[in-house]
């Protein structure tokens, strides 16, 4: 059986299932669990859209066969009864659900129940575990079905996410644990560290009650919190900050809520690049982001020292101190360039990227500082050339803004160019150390947060369930609306919201650039009950298509491309740029808002899916596209075989932990509205 003759016949969502729901008010005890499904929803989901099991001989157990099976299957033990379904109820559920065998050369047998997907070909069945058992006693038929009469009961055991990566690496390499290449054990080891950061993470409940109670500010900050949760979803190890201990991870982690106290460096004024809107002349960071209290200090701290008129100082995260400053600028230091000074300033809180921190006030100034954990295949340091780059693509945000009434009204921007960066003299800007030592202050438009009718939501917190089950932002929205909870109201929403982001998104993409806009970089800005539009920020990512820019009058902003490595900013041509939009955009941001709100609310996915599709036609429709454009969209997006997809496992294990940014490929994958509209039928 292959996935030509399966069509999707109802689908569940992938990030919310019956075993991650707890009563309300009940502790949630069982956080590893919860950990052990999330992670191995997302890898096992994974690593069938990533064809890992595309050359393997398995079988699609019929309906007689998988019952048969089922009955050999350990029992739940972990979770209450209240919350379980058995692999055997799941199973009767869907008729297009199948149980999945495969035995692989090595001498065990994975398997697992799954079902026609949407956005890939086969999906984990949401809540169901995956088995194994060794061997293949002998006289047992192929799957195992006259065990019981032969007295050779096959010794059967639920996997955990990194047992069954060993498994896979087992049966298709002949990889024991003891003979990984440096790529697997890279990569199991971010699968590990994720689990345990995972189940903390789930283990502490983020107060989101009374949402719109709350100052425009206070509410930003319990959102990035919640987005926090989930990290980057549908990837096995996006809650993986590796190089944080446990106690550091529950100090620093956005969920935690707990005040962060910075400390301070000293860096010459001759030795330090600087953004568009600042200088080395200036009063630094302390400027816009310390109070007087502080400041003071460190006017006092620096003529202490003797540095008043030679350095400037930029604010540190304490693990950043503790731990990456003493191994990448310890010569720096112990020749004075760069000096700590005895001041802290506190209190801030980390948002959902970590290295970014919200203030405890009303102020509308940010803070963005590098981190040396290892997070994502990648090290989260703050590097001057992203920045300056950052620079070139927010004075195309702006340009874009003049030519479009629509992106001017409702295309909000962050102010990212005051940045201070410490810059030997004989670094350049791609060398490792340097960017371990920077700062940014980044600047909201300051009227979002005062004006309490404004709301900003993250929208990867739109995406990201709640291990408590109990609460959606749409919940809020609802109310405030005066509607009744239903799947029409929330479709409803849903639609609104889909409007605000293809529109905004698309008319960038008619004059040739697109944001990075998964879940955590996009904010919706929320007003009063309505979608008003859209804040983007981190703006290093803009991607471009310069053929484009020029026929609306603009330039080669000239990014600065570290010579010989892949570049991820430039595109030859429109359909190279309507990548990130399927990727990023509707694969990962907007599905998981369908999941979760399916999940959630309890209302078919597919239903949501093909709301999306009716906005974008309609978008296409109504923006001043061309022929040739609208012809270019509505057969990549709407009538494709197939899409593209942004490969997360293979190239994790490829890089085998060196330097860089996140590691991806490209894969192919299904057209999600042309498997809602076989579902549809």
């Amino acid at each position: 059986m292959n996935s030509a003759q399966m069509q999707p016949v109802s689908m569940s969502p992938t990030l919310m299932t019956s075993a991650q729901t707890t009563p309300e008010g009940e502790s949630h005890s069982n956080a590893q669990q919860y950990a052990e499904n999330q992670l191995m929803q997302a890898l096992v989901d994974g690593l069938w859209v990533e064809g890992f099991f595309d050359g393997v001989t398995a079988e699609w157990l019929t309906p007689e066969q998988a019952d048969s099976l089922i009955g050999e299957l350990p029992e739940h033990t972990l979770l209450p009864e209240s919350v379980l379904l058995s692999e055997q109820a799941l199973l009767m559920e869907q008729a297009s659900r199948r149980l999945w065998r495969w035995q692989h050369e090595a001498g065990g047998s994975l398997v697992m129940l799954m079902q026609p997907g949407i956005t890939q070909a086969w999906e984990k069945v949401p809540g169901s575990r995956v088995f194994h058992v060794e061997g293949n006693p002998a006289g047992l038929d192929p799957v195992g079905l006259n065990s019981v009469e032969l007295n050779h009961a096959p010794s059967w055991r639920v996997l955990t996410p990194r047992e069954l990566m060993l498994e896979v690496l087992k049966g298709q390499k002949g990889l024991t644990e003891d003979s990984l290449g440096q790529g697997e054990r890279v990569f199991l080891e971010a699968l590990r560290v994720s689990e345990v950061q995972t189940a903390l993470s789930v283990d502490h409940r983020v107060d989101t009650r009374q949402l719109l109670d709350r100052t425009s500010a206070e509410f930003f900050t319990v959102m990035e919190q919640w987005a926090s949760l989930l990290d980057r979803p549908y990837h096995p190890t996006a809650k993986a900050k590796q190089g944080m201990s446990d106690s550091e991870y529950l100090a620093w982690m956005a969920e935690f809520a707990q005040p962060v106290a910075l400390l301070w460096v000293a860096i010459p004024r001759d030795q330090m690049q600087t953004g568009a809107a600042a200088n080395n002349t200036d009063g630094g960071p302390a400027a816009w982001m310390a109070n007087a209290e502080t400041r003071d200090a460190l006017q006092a701290a620096l003529a202490q020292h003797g540095l008043a008129e030679t350095h400037v100082a930029i604010p540190v995260h304490p693990w950043q101190h503790q731990h990456a400053l003493p191994k990448w600028l310890a010569q720096a230091f112990e020749a004075g360039h760069c000096v700590t000074l005895e001041v802290e300033s506190k209190p801030w809180l980390a948002t959902s990227s970590l290295r970014s921190l919200a203030p405890m006030n009303d102020s509308a100034h940010y803070l963005k500082l590098p981190m040396a954990i290892h997070s994502l295949g990648a090290s989260r340091y703050l590097p001057a050339v992203k920045m300056l780059n950052g620079d070139l693509s927010a004075r195309l945000l702006h340009q874009a803004r003049d030519k479009d009434e629509r992106l001017a009204r409702s295309l909000y921007l962050c102010d990212e160019g005051k940045w201070w960066a410490f810059m030997p003299p004989d670094a350049t800007l791609f060398d490792e150390a340097p960017r371990h030592l920077s700062a940014m202050v980044r600047s909201y438009p300051s009227q979002l947060l005062e004006d309490d009718s404004y709301r900003l939501i993250p929208m990867a917190a739109l995406g990201t369930p709640l291990p408590e089950g109990n609460h959606h932002f749409f919940d809020d929205w609802l109310a405030h609306r005066g509607l009744e909870t239903s799947a029409e109201t929330v479709t409803g929403l849903f639609t609104e919201l889909c409007q605000c982001f293809f529109e905004l998104n698309l008319r960038m993409f008619r004059l040739g650039m697109l944001a990075e806009v998964h879940g955590q970089n996009a904010v919706l800005v929320w007003k009063d009950g309505q979608c008003d539009g859209l804040l983007l920020r981190d703006h290093d990512s803009l991607r471009i298509t310069v053929s484009r820019l020029e026929e609306h009058g603009m330039e080669d902003p000239c990014y600065c491309i570290k010579p010989g490595h892949a570049n991820t900013l430039y595109h030859d041509d429109l359909e190279a740029l309507l990548f990130w939009m399927q990727t990023l955009a509707i694969q990962v941001n907007l599905r998981a808002i369908i999941d979760t709100l399916a999940g959630h609310y309890a209302i078919p996915a597919a239903s949501l899916w093909t709301a999306m599709a009716q906005v974008i036609d309609s978008q296409i429709e109504a923006i001043p596209f061309s022929a040739e454009d609208r012809q270019l969209l509505r057969g990549q997006l709407l009538e494709a075989e197939d899409w593209p997809y942004k490969l997360l496992i293979a190239p994790i294990i490829e890089r085998a932990g060196g330097p860089g940014s996140m590691p991806f490929g490209t894969g192919r994958t299904t057209n999600p509205f042309r498997q809602v509209a076989v579902l549809e039928e």
